[in-house]
């Protein structure tokens, strides 16, 4: 038997399953609707949360927007190219309930002339009123372009990265800057090749005040690292990865109450699906948890149980992504398999809100509001309730169609696939034509060699008792 990284559903699976256990808050729609909130989530003093998206707004350049604990929606600011457009990541909280963001793009026009710039840095009121602080030039600037997400870092300043630019102009590879509430930006560091370089989106303040973060590339690998910056600009490499112990970290570091941080890899581990790791304050990293299915999406949430949750942007039903947990005990369960009615493909790791709910958006599906397009959702979703299990066992064929039809699915040494995913279940064993433990989640190819009919059952226990799923290949004369 071999595995597979991608795998192709057809219509011919047993499955045990629910309606959806999320409250979708917001379903976007078309433009002026915005469209697409890639970002993650941030919540004012008062519950409301605050997002941006990608497109639509008024102007179909995205806008930054504010979800009510009640539903409530309101379109704060459309954003029109001249101030920024495309929108992809959140915003940060300021002092008397200001939000700071950064756009990673721009243009304006002047007759038949147009000019691009490499993004903005902007203050907004919660009422809507936009003043723009800095504009990156572009085009290899000094000071960076494409800026991500900002964090505020209670000195004053707001600090963040850049993925391109810096003081080696066109060829530059990031930058790390700091940027007063006035528009005052100071670029702290220019990543250069002989260092870990091209930064990923969103620092994390440490409890020794410097802020961490990830890189892409390194020196010696392509596999990604982290590192820690002082106010004073001086960068140190904290961790190189391998690869083996996950590749690609995607940026943001939860610090929790332990001391220690925590964060998720894109690519590498075991499966090569992306790694949970804890990093400590001396720069000891343990890979917690290797997924076998899809890659986690950045950042992560804390209860206060110590419990973590994010989310991955694809696996599950109709590769639309899932929302996990990982207990201080060392399990992993899947919580839920987004649905399209919930939203598709998050982006964004969620946040854990006043109210013990977590809060996030997805990219992709939802109800799309009154103009039923589908370009997205805000949801909350209660992690200390009991939800149902969700179990679902499918079977692949793999021919011209790439589909199963009667009246066989194989014949003796064709290959065959079974895929499954679950939500709430765990310590799963297959019975009937396979044996053993198996993950909750996963896929694995074989060979067919005996005809008839051959099933395949999966076992697995949930907080309400055991659930199963079955498939049965058929394989030919």
């Amino acid at each position: 038997m071999s595995s597979l990284s991608i795998a192709i559903f057809c219509l011919c699976s047993s499955s045990l399953a629910s309606g959806s256990d999320l409250t979708v808050l917001k379903s976007f729609g078309y433009q002026p609707d915005g469209e697409y909130p890639e970002g993650r989530l941030v919540q004012g003093s008062d519950g409301t949360l605050y997002g941006t998206t990608n497109g639509g707004g008024v102007n179909g350049y995205g806008m930054a927007f504010s979800v009510a604990p009640d539903s409530t929606f309101a379109n704060l600011h459309s954003f029109d190219g001249t101030d920024g457009q495309q929108l992809t990541v959140g915003l940060a909280m300021g002092n008397g309930g200001a939000l700071f963001g950064t756009t990673p793009q721009g243009s304006y026009c002047i007759k038949s002339a147009c000019t691009g710039f490499g993004g903005s840095v902007f203050r907004l009121s919660s009422a809507g009123a936009l003043a723009t602080l800095h504009y990156f030039a572009g085009n290899g600037a000094v000071d960076g372009s494409a800026p991500g997400e900002l964090i505020n870092g209670g000195d004053g300043y707001f600090y963040g990265t850049t993925s391109m630019g810096g003081a080696a102009g066109i060829n530059g590879l990031g930058t790390v800057f700091k940027v007063a509430p006035t528009g005052k930006l100071v670029t702290l560091h220019s990543f250069t090749a002989n260092e870990p370089f091209y930064p990923k989106s969103g620092l994390t303040k440490g409890a020794d005040g410097d802020f961490y973060g990830a890189t892409g590339n390194g020196p010696a690998n392509n596999y990604g690292t982290i590192f820690k910056i002082t106010i004073t600009g001086a960068l140190s490499t904290v961790h190189s990865f391998s690869g083996a112990d996950g590749s690609q970290p995607n940026g943001r570091l939860l610090l929790s109450s332990d001391g220690n941080f925590y964060g998720t890899t894109g690519g590498g581990g075991a499966y090569g699906a992306g790694t949970l790791f804890r990093l400590s304050a001396s720069g000891e990293l343990t890979t917690l948890y290797s997924l076998s299915g899809s890659s986690p999406a950045s950042g992560l949430a804390q209860g206060a149980d110590g419990t973590l949750y994010g989310v991955t942007s694809g696996g599950g039903d109709a590769n639309g992504g899932t929302l996990f947990g990982y207990t201080p005990q060392g399990t992993f369960t899947t919580l839920h398999v987004f649905e399209f009615a919930d939203g598709l493909n998050p982006s964004a790791g969620p946040i854990l809100g006043q109210d013990g709910l977590l809060y996030g958006t997805t990219v992709q599906g939802g109800s799309g509001g009154v103009d039923h397009f589908p370009t997205g959702t805000v949801f909350s979703f209660d992690p200390a309730a009991l939800h149902a299990p969700v179990l679902s066992l499918t079977k692949e064929c793999f021919n011209e169609l790439d589909t199963c039809l009667p009246p066989y699915d194989s014949f003796p040494g064709g290959y065959v696939g079974l895929s499954w995913y679950s939500a709430n279940v765990s310590n799963c064993v297959a019975s009937g034509a396979w044996k053993g433990a198996r993950l909750t989640d996963g896929f694995i190819e074989f060979q067919t060699r005996i005809p008839g009919k051959h099933t395949y059952v999966l076992n697995c226990t949930s907080a309400t008792g055991p659930v199963s799923a079955t498939a049965t290949i058929v394989v030919g004369p």
